[in-house]
C-alpha cells in the first residue's frame, strides 16, 4: 500500500471518528429541503453516524462523482466568524492536501452565509469543493459542492439549481 494513501486513510478515519464524536452533530438533520438537480440521482445516507444528504451525478466513473453534500450540526454558541475559522482550522488538520483558495459571503434563500473555496487531494484524486455554511438558530448547515480539480465550472448550473432551491424547515 502506498504511504500516500495510507495516511489519507487515517486522515479520512480521524476526521470521520471526530465527528462522530462532536456532541451535537447532526442538529438539524432532515429539517431542510434540497432540489436534486436535474439528471441527479438523491441519497440519504450514513457517514459513519453523520446523517447527510447527498446529490450526485451518475457518472460512469467509478473513483469519483461530482456531487452536491449535505450535513449539520450544532454550533456550540459561535458566531459564525468563531464557526468560519473553526471549520478552516479543521479542515487544515484533516484534510489531505488541503488550501484554502477563496471566500466570501453570500445569501441562500433568506439566510446569509458564508462560502469556503478549498482544494484537497484525498487518495490522489485532485478535488475543487466549495462550502457553504449556514446559520440559523445555532444550527449550521453546511452545503458542499465537489468536483474534479479544473471541472469545477462546468457543474456550476447544477450547483446553483441544489444551492438556490435549499430551504430551512420551521
Amino acid at each position: 500500500m502506498d504511504s500516500v494513501a495510507a495516511m489519507q486513510r487515517r486522515s479520512d478515519s480521524e476526521l470521520l471518528r471526530k465527528a462522530d464524536s462532536t456532541p451535537g452533530i447532526n442538529e438539524g438533520a432532515g429539517n431542510f429541503d434540497i432540489r436534486t438537480p436535474s439528471g441527479w440521482q438523491r441519497t440519504d445516507t450514513l457517514m459513519g453516524t453523520i446523517k447527510a444528504v447527498l446529490l450526485s451525478t451518475s457518472s460512469p466513473s467509478i473513483r469519483f462523482r461530482t456531487n452536491v453534500n449535505v450535513v449539520s450540526e450544532s454550533m456550540h454558541g459561535l458566531t459564525l466568524d468563531q464557526y468560519e475559522q473553526l471549520t478552516i482550522n479543521n479542515m487544515a488538520k484533516y484534510i489531505h492536501q488541503f488550501a484554502l483558495v477563496g471566500q466570501g459571503e453570500r445569501t441562500i434563500g433568506d439566510l446569509h452565509s458564508r462560502w469556503l473555496h478549498y482544494s484537497q487531494s484525498p487518495e490522489g484524486t485532485d478535488l475543487e469543493n466549495i462550502c457553504y455554511i449556514i446559520p440559523d438558530k445555532g444550527v449550521a448547515y453546511i452545503i458542499t459542492c465537489s468536483a474534479l480539480k479544473g471541472h469545477l465550472l462546468q457543474s456550476r448550473g447544477a450547483f446553483e439549481q441544489a444551492i438556490s432551491s435549499f430551504r430551512i424547515r420551521h
